[in-house]
């Protein structure tokens, strides 16, 4: 990537790094040897040739019309012209307006050949032509104007300063362009430039042939467009820049970028082509913007094609309000936003390089860029999430399709880009990008050299993340797309991610503090995790390598006791001490089919080896229950679960409270078993001190718990005889100040107090619920709950947010 420009492309600008050198230098050398035989050295050569060419229903031509001046009108087919004239040598410019005539020819037309210079028009017969239809031939129509370039001078002018401009074509011995000649109107400066800074290389004569050329060319585009140009440009220019449909296309620079508007995101792009589509009755539909960004296939860095519609519109419109807006029009400013984007997309090619786990507070996005009809890409979680992700494009191109939501889902069929789904109309095709800046195509600059002069837009493709030197060029980032693949921890699922959304992950290295266990529990789990610690970087530690070939070096936790005592919590706060993901498991997340838990079990503990990630599943009863003779689906589902365990090289927590009926098998793949007692009154006082703490921490202040209510709730007997564990203590204060939200809102306060009064009614609703349960007969002993194992399947944490 050495020696390559690294700004964005600027046809106007950068082409003049081609020119060798700013200011003319003229060589001794034989002028003559340039012009000897050459058309222009005559005095007669006509600068622009107008010509008109009458066509039949058939599309060949009937009539040819040629004039050194503007047609001031088309006459009817077979009417004489005013100021037509013969040609006399090839002119710089020609330009040919084709005119439908509706006629249907009877009999051929007995006339010479006439021969036009038309770039090798497929519909000119050089050997015959029609005739009129005897008198009824129907009122002249203009069709499409071309402008064909026959000066070598102004082909290689055009050669150095156009860098990159899809669908024209400057290779051949005569340059074709439509009207209104847009490859022209986006290079005007650029060839007022090249006018007066000509390569070196050049002499005198050939520099002043070009100079002269370039003239008639100006002169041409400001005779015929400049006054529409002006006019667009001062539109732009207003403080709130507006635009007609009719010539939008001026801000729309192939090269240059442009900010689409998709799922509510600006997505940058470079601008590949415009197209003006027009309906069978001449009327304009609606401009289409063919551009192209960068994105990840899950194996390298590749361009991705995408066609935006803008619909018509009458008169000015303001450009902001488009769904398409070039980079120098758009609000937040063109220095800004692309210094913005140049950051973006340096994360997105930091993202790449391996699973990162980051905080995400967001919408997730529900498609790529491509897909413009809002179909699903994978079957990714949509809408707004608040949580932890990892970011890993090239993890979701390989195990995206295995999640359990996916597995029933077609595959793509074979041949279809990875960016288009079933049903969806393919991509625009993709043109060339230029590997080289623009040059002279004259003989003395266009010789054979190892050139260095390397285009911003060369290597961007192709490039793997992993094993590649980062990008020189700010145009690979502009270009790098917002959206990246990534699991949410918390959904169990695949999402697509917004980078703007991303944030590094900020760990609560206090939780651990805030854990009420015994201390020799905490101790023990604290030093057995220790050496798991990961960096604080973001980027994933994987789990390491076995020992022994092909067998599990990972540690397994068995938490045993009864509900709400600190099980789930404990594995949550050694994720915030180690700064490592978590993925919690359920029963629901695995299946109880021996099958599905196999590969869904498999699929997970994959993915906690690829995230370096510890691994909760809690409640993991009915998967480490005893094994009976009879039972053979729960036999197998117990052996599938040991030989998972035996090849795990990971951190994997198992909760139960049902250690009574475990299988004897799983001792030996546990390395630790911690138990845990039920709480006493003085661990329950803790707790509520821990939840008042963490709520004054986490609300800055905004909340503040009342001396009245701590009182209660350390003290009172009616909180006392409920017994809650951790969670519902959690729970308590989380619906107490719910209640003490709505009285602030009440009185218009932005400050609030949790008083006693909001406990107290927390408090009688817990307790008319147990009396409830009680008296119906649901649960037989309610008022021991939280006191033995087994009376309960839910285990959650002792500590609250």
């Amino acid at each position: 990537m050495g020696g390559q420009n690294n700004k964005v492309v600027d046809d106007e600008t950068g082409s003049v790094a081609s020119f060798e050198e700013v200011g003319l230098r003229h060589l001794s050398r034989d002028s003559q040897a340039l012009v000897t035989g050459d058309v222009y050295g005559d005095k007669s050569t006509t600068d622009v040739l107008y010509v008109l060419q009458y066509l039949g229903i058939s599309g060949k031509i009937l009539d040819i019309q040629e004039s050194t001046t503007p047609f001031k009108e088309i006459a009817e087919y077979g009417k004489p012209v005013d100021d037509t004239c013969k040609r006399s040598a090839r002119p710089i410019l020609e330009i040919v307006t084709r005119v439908s005539t509706g006629v249907s020819p009877r009999r051929p037309l007995r006339s010479e050949r006439v021969r036009v210079f038309n770039a090798g028009d497929e519909d000119y017969d050089s050997m015959s032509s029609e005739s009129e239809n005897e008198g009824r031939a129907k009122p002249a129509r203009a069709g499409r104007t071309q402008m064909i370039i026959h000066s070598e001078y102004l082909i290689n002018a055009l050669k150095a300063v156009v860098a990159y401009y899809p669908n024209v074509n400057l290779l051949g011995k005569n340059v074709v362009i439509d009207a209104p000649y847009r490859v022209i109107v986006h290079h005007l400066e650029a060839l007022k430039r090249y006018r007066y800074h000509q390569p070196a290389s050049h002499s005198s004569d050939y520099a002043r042939m070009t100079a002269e050329h370039v003239d008639v060319l100006l002169n041409f585009i400001e005779q015929t467009v400049g006054e529409v140009l002006l006019k667009e440009e001062e539109r732009h220019q207003r403080s709130v820049p507006v635009a007609t449909f009719e010539n939008y296309w001026v801000a729309l620079k192939p090269g240059e970028v442009i900010f689409i508007k998709q799922n509510d995101l600006w997505q940058p792009q470079v601008i590949s082509r415009v197209l003006q589509d027009v309906t069978t009755d001449g009327r304009n539909r609606q401009i289409q913007v063919v551009s192209w960004y960068l994105e990840f296939d899950h194996k390298h860095i590749v361009r991705t094609t995408d066609q935006t519609n803008i619909p018509f519109w009458t008169g000015e419109q303001v450009v902001h309000s488009l769904d398409a807006i070039p980079a120098r029009l758009f609000p937040e400013g063109p220095d800004a936003m692309l210094k913005k984007q140049i950051e973006l997309g340096k994360m997105y090619w930091e993202l790449l390089q391996r699973p990162t786990y980051m905080e995400y507070d967001g919408m997730l996005v529900q498609s790529y860029p491509g897909f413009r009809g809002g179909g699903p890409l994978s079957h990714g979680s949509s809408g707004y999430m608040t949580g932890r992700v990892i970011c890993d494009a090239e993890g979701h191109g390989r195990l995206s399709m295995r999640a359990p939501e996916n597995r029933n889902n077609p595959p793509m069929p074979r041949g279809r880009p990875m960016h288009v789904m079933p049903g969806q109309a393919p991509p625009p095709p993709q043109d060339h990008l230029p590997h080289f800046l623009p040059r002279c195509g004259c003989k003395e600059c266009d010789v054979e050299t190892d050139r260095t002069d390397f285009s911003p837009f060369a290597d961007l493709e192709g490039i793997n993340p992993q094993n590649s030197p980062a990008p020189t060029q700010d145009i690979f980032y502009i270009a790098c797309t917002h959206v990246i693949p990534g699991f949410l921890l918390g959904d169990r699922r695949w999402g697509h991610l917004n980078l703007e959304c991303l944030r590094p992950v900020v760990t609560d290295r206090e939780a651990f503090r805030f854990l009420v266990l015994d201390d020799e529990i905490k101790m023990t789990v604290k030093a057995l995790i220790g050496k798991f610690a990961a960096a604080d970087s973001g980027k994933v530690s994987p789990w390491a390598n076995d020992f022994v070939r092909n067998k599990g070096e990972g540690r397994i936790f068995l938490l045993h006791g009864a509900p709400g005592v600190g099980k789930t919590c404990t594995a949550e706060c050694v994720a915030e001490l180690t700064n490592r993901p978590l993925i919690s498991l359920t029963s629901g997340d695995l299946s109880v089919s021996s099958g599905s838990v196999e590969r869904n079990l498999s699929y997970f503990l994959e993915l906690g080896q690829r995230f370096g990630a510890l691994v909760l599943l809690d409640e993991a009863d009915v998967y480490l229950e005893r094994r009976r003779a009879k039972d053979i689906a729960r036999n197998g589902l117990v052996s599938v679960f040991l030989r998972a365990l035996e090849y795990y090289r990971g951190v994997l927590f198992l909760t139960t409270n049902r250690v009574q009926a475990f299988d004897a098998a799983f001792t030996s793949r546990i390395h630790v078993a911690l138990h845990y007692r039920n709480l006493t009154d003085a661990d329950r006082e803790r707790i509520w001190a821990n939840n008042f703490e963490r709520l004054d921490r986490d609300s800055d202040g905004r909340v503040r718990v009342a001396v009245a209510a701590r009182e209660y709730a350390y003290d009172s007997r009616d909180i006392r005889a409920l017994r809650w564990n951790g969670r519902e203590i959690r729970n308590a204060l989380q619906t107490a100040l719910a209640l003490a939200e709505s009285d602030a809102a009440d009185e218009g306060s932005d400050r609030i107090c949790v008083a006693d009064k909001h406990l107290r009614a927390v408090v009688k609703m817990s307790r008319g619920f147990r009396d409830y349960l009680r008296s119906g007969g649901v649960y037989d002993g309610e008022c021991e709950l939280g006191e033995s194992e087994g009376d309960d399947d839910d285990d959650e944490d002792v500590y609250s947010d």
